[in-house]
């Protein structure tokens, strides 16, 4: 056989095989990421890429600020996270959503936006095998709240996306990754800037008030007796508001506490957060906080200031409602103007349905 012929094949099967390389692996080099199973450069024309059968890769900005780069926009996302479920739902992204965890399933409006979403069972322990039937590009969850066995799910090069999705200083910025990696840039972006203009506002008019017109507030965890401290989504939540929480001096984001030192603090404002699934209503919470032993002596049981505030609005992409919802609280006066529950109606009716059906503070600000 003549030999050019014969060298002339074996480079093009060198080629070949170097192109296959390529396209298995979305790079020549070293990625940041590694490509999940089913995250292969596939890109229809005009969505991911140039039309070429590539992809583009995309960076973002996780919760804790750290950057992720994928090689691809994921198409098969398992979302063990409520609230960053919430945002893709909301901004038209709920068909990439492939599975989702047992706690996401009990809420109502949720569960009616994915009804082909598979559980994968808890979301502290979720289940490998569950997760690795649905072929995910990958898994997003909390960054400060990590399912147990995550070491697990990343062995198996799954790419692990790290979005809260509910606190608000990280609300806007995640909700723009969220619509990087989705390719719903337009709604996102809407959405983070309506955010940041309704943060901006409650600030600017908290800013001009005098140190003696910050009222004290004891902010109270699902857990009775458990203080909202510094770092938590709640103290956020309070001094955004207006508010000096008591218990803001603590090192954790929780503390346990004694009736006898709420009682001591004597605070201006008393605030629950309660679980909207679960079975206690608001106005049994406050029926139970005023009804304490010793707590007729607190200065916010003497005046009425005593609150309930259900979870998903306190945190999740509803924060900034919520945000007003606290400030007309605590500053009724000069928060006046602005409609949290006209705000709420528009929520629902602009990104998720079913999120404005029942009250969501009690008593009505």
């Amino acid at each position: 056989m003549d030999k050019t012929k014969i060298l002339l094949g074996i480079i093009l099967l060198c080629c070949a095989a170097a192109g296959a390389f390529v396209l298995m692996t979305g790079t020549t080099g070293t990625r940041t990421t590694p490509l999940s199973p089913a995250m292969t450069p596939t890109a229809a024309p005009g969505e991911n890429g140039s039309g070429n059968g590539t992809c583009t890769q995309i960076t973002i900005t996780q919760s804790d600020g750290t950057p992720l780069t994928l090689p691809c926009r994921p198409e098969r996302l398992i979302v063990a996270n409520d609230d960053a479920a919430e945002m893709l739902i909301a901004f038209g992204a709920a068909d990439k959503i492939v599975g989702v965890t047992e706690d996401e399933r009990k809420v109502p409006y949720l569960e009616d936006n994915l009804p082909n979403a598979t559980s994968i069972g808890n979301w502290e322990t979720p289940n490998i095998e569950q997760i690795l039937a649905l072929h995910p590009d990958a898994i997003i969850t909390y960054s400060t709240y990590r399912p147990k066995n995550i070491d697990q799910i990343t062995a198996e090069n799954i790419t692990v996306i790290s979005l809260d999705c509910y606190r608000l200083s990280t609300l806007a910025s995640d909700a723009r990754a969220i619509g990087t990696l989705t390719g719903t840039a337009d709604k996102s972006y809407a959405y983070a800037q309506m955010v940041d203009d309704t943060v901006n506002k409650v600030k600017q008019r908290v800013n001009a008030l005098s140190a003696d017109e910050i009222p004290s507030v004891y902010f109270e965890g699902y857990v009775d007796y458990t203080a909202e401290s510094n770092g938590s989504g709640s103290n956020e939540l309070v001094v955004a508001a207006g508010g000096r929480n008591i218990a803001g001096n603590s090192s954790t984001s929780y503390m346990t506490v004694s009736p006898e030192w709420v009682v001591t603090q004597k605070p201006q404002y008393v605030m629950k957060v309660v679980s909207s699934s679960g079975s206690r209503t608001l106005a049994d919470v406050v029926t139970n906080l005023t009804s304490r032993t010793g707590w007729n002596t607190i200065p916010a049981v003497q005046q009425n200031k005593v609150y309930a505030i259900y979870d998903d609005l306190a945190y999740g992409p509803r924060a900034y409602i919520g945000l007003v919802y606290t400030a007309q609280i605590l500053h009724p006066d000069i928060f006046s103007d602005m409609n949290p529950k006209e705000m709420l109606d528009e929520y629902a009716g602009q990104y998720v349905n079913g999120t404005n059906v029942s009250q969501m503070v009690y008593p009505q600000p």
